[in-house]
């Protein structure tokens, strides 16, 4: 599985970019005041962190165990599945209510928090392909990428196109999430300031 800078660097490279460009410009334009700045701040503190926060158990092994053990894993529960992703989904949105005071925003920083969780979870597929998904419904791990582990030949063609089709349609699920959230905060190509009291889809 990637190492913590792997994935906060893949989240910079993947997910804020077209956001810092955005931010960049309107600096170099001067219509940052220092509010903004927070709103930033707020953004890259909330998808860095969330975008190592499966790998959290670690911390939590260490803390209570005295050892890092396994970081797929606090006690019996699996860190790497979308029930405990969800925690990333409820705490962007508590996050987003403190801050912006309206619902609609909430629930975009809540979905960003989301994705980067999600985007770190498909980073840990991609390289070992040992994610409890669906946990508790579910107990065993899978892997979304199926195509890595496999040929065409021994697949077959169509089902092969299809599990590349279906892992490229995941991936691609969970960056456009993060993008369509960030533009809803104001954060796209090109930025625009949070005004309160707008709160329009």
């Amino acid at each position: 599985m990637p190492y913590p800078p792997v994935h906060l660097t893949l989240f910079v490279l993947l997910i804020v970019p077209l956001a810092l460009y955005g931010f960049a410009q309107a600096v170099r334009q001067g219509k940052v005041q220092r509010r903004d700045w927070g709103h930033l701040l707020l953004l890259l503190s909330i998808g860095g962190f969330f975008s190592l926060f499966p790998d959290i158990s670690a911390v939590w092994n260490l803390l209570v165990y005295g050892k890092l053990g396994g970081h797929c894993m606090i006690g019996s529960f699996p860190t790497h599945s979308l029930l405990f992703s969800s925690i990333a989904l409820v705490s962007g949105i508590l996050a987003g209510m403190l801050v912006y005071k309206q619902q609609n925003k909430a629930l975009a920083l809540g979905l960003f928090a989301l994705a980067t969780t999600l985007f770190h979870l498909l980073l840990d597929d991609l390289d070992s392909g040992v994610i409890t998904y669906l946990y508790p419904v579910y107990n065993e791990s899978f892997s979304l990428f199926t195509f890595l582990y496999t040929t065409p030949t021994n697949m077959g063609f169509l089902s092969y196109a299809l599990a590349v089709a279906f892992g490229v349609f995941c991936l691609s699920l969970v960056l456009v999430m993060a993008y369509a959230s960030l533009k809803y905060l104001g954060f796209g190509a090109k930025y625009e300031p949070f005004e309160p009291g707008n709160d329009e889809l």
